[in-house]
């Protein structure tokens, strides 16, 4: 029981973190808290965690960000799917060719948002789109560590 609830409260600071009011001139570069935390997740425990569970997630982040809702879940889904099924690779990479590929699923990632964005007129053509992704994939080695740790110390499996 204690596991699962340090599970939950991971998720809810990286919610909590993709809530995190920035200033204009940083907002380009603010990482996928959400997205960085499904994908350890579902590297770590692809049993447990998957497809329903980014699905939900994503449903969280529209509604706390305002936006058209099922945007993130539909590129949630299709992240936390391509994860599930390549996890087994992903677990032999060292940790920065794993943030090259994530990396590359958060630029699918901002690439859709993007789309559906310029789809309702929300979205202007900007290479900027993609320095999440960069950030986010910076960021991996280190919550990869951190969240590893925590997965050991409270023993979830």
């Amino acid at each position: 029981m204690r596991a699962f609830f340090v599970f939950i409260v991971t998720l809810i600071a990286a919610l909590m973190l993709e809530a995190m009011p920035l200033p204009e001139s940083l907002i380009w570069y603010r990482p996928e808290w959400v997205l960085l935390v499904i994908l350890y997740w579902v590297i770590a425990l692809p049993f447990r965690v998957g497809v329903g569970l980014a699905w939900f997630l994503g449903l969280l982040v529209d509604l706390l960000q305002g936006g058209i809702i099922g945007q993130h879940s539909l590129t949630y889904v299709i992240i936390a799917y391509t994860c599930g099924v390549f996890y087994k690779r992903l677990r032999m990479y060292h940790r920065w060719q794993q943030g090259l590929f994530v990396c590359l699923l958060v630029s699918v990632n901002q690439l859709v948002d993007f789309w559906i964005d310029h789809y309702f007129g929300d979205a202007k053509p900007t290479l900027m789109i993609f320095m999440p992704a960069i950030v986010t994939g910076l960021l991996w080695p280190w919550s990869f560590i951190i969240l590893r740790s925590i997965r050991r110390i409270y023993a979830i499996r």
